[in-house]
């Protein structure tokens, strides 16, 4: 009986594990994917409450547009799409408070989130134009200045 029992735990947890890596190779073929950490700046967001202010566990993210679709949970993975507007201050290198398993030097780009919270994603440096997604502006240093707009007469 109890190795009856044993066999049938180990089935479903090999049941389990395969559809759990079967899904995260699903979503990281799915598109340009990169790891990432994630965490809130401001207040906490309506689309993801669980979110704290403190850095996520690692994840997986991709963009579809302008919507970050994370992947998060380590089994039976859930997605969460983020649909942002711009980046509040561009990429940064948060070098007080990095998260581990970022590489060396991550980077850091805040974005502002439709409900009007603020998430703050973190990626290795390798990753850079994958984070900004569609706001590849925000990846380039050193760009030049807008011109400046004439003065009316």
């Amino acid at each position: 009986m109890v190795k009856l029992l044993v066999l049938g735990a180990f089935c479903a947890m090999l049941i389990i594990g395969m559809s759990a890596r079967r899904s995260r190779r699903r979503f990281s073929d799915s598109g340009a994917t990169f790891r990432c950490r994630l965490r809130l700046r401001g207040y906490r967001s309506a689309i993801w409450p669980a979110l704290g202010r403190h850095w996520s566990r690692p994840m997986w993210a991709l963009w579809d547009g302008d919507i970050l679709v994370v992947r998060r949970g380590p089994g039976l993975a859930r997605t969460i799409p983020l649909r942002t507007r711009t980046p509040v201050d561009g990429v940064r290198s948060p070098l007080l408070d990095a998260p581990r398993r970022c590489g060396r030097r991550p980077i850091g780009v805040v974005l502002r989130i439709w409900d009007g919270s603020s998430i703050e994603v973190a990626a290795s440096t390798e990753d850079r134009v994958a984070v900004v997604g569609p706001y590849m502006a925000a990846a380039m240093n050193d760009l030049p200045q807008a011109p400046v707009p004439r003065r009316p007469i």
